[in-house]
């Protein structure tokens, strides 16, 4: 995994397109449908906390674990109420008391290349969520990778930086992604690099992960709706129940 350590200081610039109120409300929405308690929420792959805030708006006491004490920094920054910050490994933590939901957001699932690493994240979250907890992640497709990553680049001229944005397709939907930022620091450009690797998985295979971990899985959905994926869906989400009495 990238502790997105240069990125940290872009990263809320560059998804300024991302609306995290609508995300957020979209995701609480499950949680108010089909979570036995609805008090405390993980933010698993927190990054910069922007889903944290909306979610702690909302009143919920937020969690939030991330392995980039950079982005923890930023998070951080904000001073966000009702939120706790948490270095941890998405793979490998255990918090002290166990919470009433989760949610892993835009595509931090799809940074575990190892798909063992998928199905440890996934123990993981279950063994943190109290009995009826929901879990709601989204992933990036095959799709996705294969038809709008692939080997494309992109560049962002942003006011705060130019980014050259170029991707790599490897084998097992792996998109290795390398990032070039150049700030201009009053006389010429400062560049700052990061390289970052995402794999896109099967539905069907998590699917099978999630309910060998013991999950109910309550529906899989195309992004921001509650329609079945489509062949073109480039991101989908996962709406998950621990089910009570179940260890």
């Amino acid at each position: 995994m990238s502790s997105y350590n240069s990125f940290a200081q872009f990263y809320d610039s560059l998804t300024e397109n991302v609306d995290y109120k609508v995300r957020s409300e979209y995701i609480s929405n499950f949680f108010s449908r089909y979570s036995a308690g609805n008090s405390t929420v993980l933010d698993l792959a927190c990054g910069t906390g922007s889903v944290s805030a909306y979610l702690a708006e909302k009143g919920y006491n937020v969690i939030g674990i991330d392995l980039s004490d950079e982005m923890l920094t930023v998070a951080a920054g904000k001073g966000i109420d009702n939120l706790l910050l948490i270095k941890g490994d998405m793979t490998d933590f255990e918090l002290t008391e166990k919470v009433d939901n989760c949610i892993c957001s835009l595509d931090a699932i799809n940074h575990l290349i190892d798909f063992n690493d998928v199905i440890r994240c996934f123990e993981c979250v279950y063994k943190s969520l109290n009995d009826g907890g929901v879990f709601v992640f989204d992933v990036n497709t095959p799709y996705k990778h294969r038809q709008v990553l692939f080997d494309n680049t992109f560049v962002y001229d942003e006011e705060e930086f130019f980014l050259a944005w170029d991707n790599n397709y490897h084998e097992n939907d792996i998109v290795e992604i390398f990032l070039d930022f150049f700030v201009f620091n009053g006389k010429n450009y400062d560049r700052f690099s990061e390289n970052i690797k995402e794999r896109a998985y099967k539905t069907d295979d998590l699917k099978e992960s999630l309910i060998y971990t013991g999950f109910e899985i309550i529906g899989v959905y195309h992004e921001l709706t509650e329609e079945e994926p489509r062949e073109d869906s480039e991101r989908i989400y996962f709406v998950c129940r621990k089910e009570s009495n179940n260890g």
